[in-house]
């Protein structure tokens, strides 16, 4: 007879694994899809649905909650409370947010030149995560 919870406790593990045990270090720059950026500009910005692209910290904070899963924060902060900024001007900001399985990543946004006819405006015009640097370890 199967012990059932010595299969359930081994499904669990392998797929919690990759997630939690196993940190690939690396440099990852974004290939941006610019239709489907200017459709959200033009859709969802311009209309008033989600101002929170407006703001880098939150942008931030939002995909280091896609990154990580055991994040609750990154998507209940309004604020963004979940990243730090590192450096950054009015069309670069850097981040860094440390993930619960002990990952740093480094969130690098921009606001690309070529979204501006979009936006009307550079106030109007909506941050976007060009760049994830991640680093393992303490």
């Amino acid at each position: 007879m199967v012990n059932r919870f010595a299969v359930c406790a081994t499904i669990l593990f392998a797929v919690t694994m990759p997630l939690h045990g196993i940190c690939r270090p690396g440099n990852g720059h974004r290939k941006l899809n610019q239709a489907v950026l200017q459709n959200i500009q033009k859709t969802q910005v311009n209309s008033g649905k989600e101002l929170w692209r407006l703001e880098a910290p939150q942008v931030a904070a939002r995909e280091a909650g896609a990154l990580d899963p055991g994040c609750v924060v990154c998507k209940s902060a309004p604020d963004g409370a979940a990243v730090q900024f590192v450096k950054g001007d009015e069309r670069m900001r850097v981040f860094q947010y440390k993930a619960s399985d002990g990952r740093r990543l480094e969130l690098t946004l921009q606001k690309p030149e070529w979204l501006l006819p979009y936006a009307g405006v550079y106030k109007t015009e909506m941050w976007v995560v060009t760049g994830v640097k991640t680093t393992c370890g303490k």
